[in-house]
């Protein structure tokens, strides 16, 4: 285990590895800016594709209106073992900035809704929730990371 308790070169994560742990199950921490300056942070789930993010948001998410106005974004996806592990455990986190572009193409909704779902809930249930879903009105947030920062508490020296 490092005793680093912050980013370094020494334990940044490694293209693969970045790619790796946003394409497994999990979700992110999504954050836009307010017409007031403040941030709005929420969870999210996602899709990865090798190159950019990809969410899909019912029409009444703030988060839509906040990026209409400003398409400055974050994300963060991460993970704390230590809380219930023990600081042996270590801790990992990506962070990006970006800029977010709408769309509300019918069909790169339903494709990315879909891969979301699946990604998140496994196929059965995305197969079942994607109809549902969709019916609420959906936009696609396509953000190309522009700024990474990441690290693994359990790389480097210790």
């Amino acid at each position: 285990m490092s005793s680093k308790s912050t980013a370094t070169k020494e334990n940044k994560l490694s293209e693969q590895e970045v790619n790796e742990r946003l394409s497994a199950r999990g979700y992110a921490h999504f954050a836009s800016y307010r017409p007031d300056g403040m941030i709005h942070l929420t969870p999210i789930w996602y899709n990865w594709n090798g190159s950019q993010f990809r969410l899909t948001l019912g029409a009444g998410r703030i988060h839509l209106k906040n990026l209409a106005l400003d398409p400055r974004c974050s994300i963060l996806v991460d993970e704390d073992p230590r809380v219930t592990e023990g600081l042996a455990a270590g801790a990992w986190a990506i962070m990006c900035r970006g800029n977010a572009e709408l769309s509300q193409d019918p069909d790169l909704i339903k494709e990315v809704t879909h891969a979301v779902l699946s990604k998140t809930l496994g196929p059965k249930d995305a197969d079942e929730y994607t109809v549902p879903i969709m019916a609420e009105g959906r936009t696609i947030v396509t953000i190309t990371p522009k700024d990474w920062l990441t690290w693994d508490y359990n790389k480097g020296e210790d």
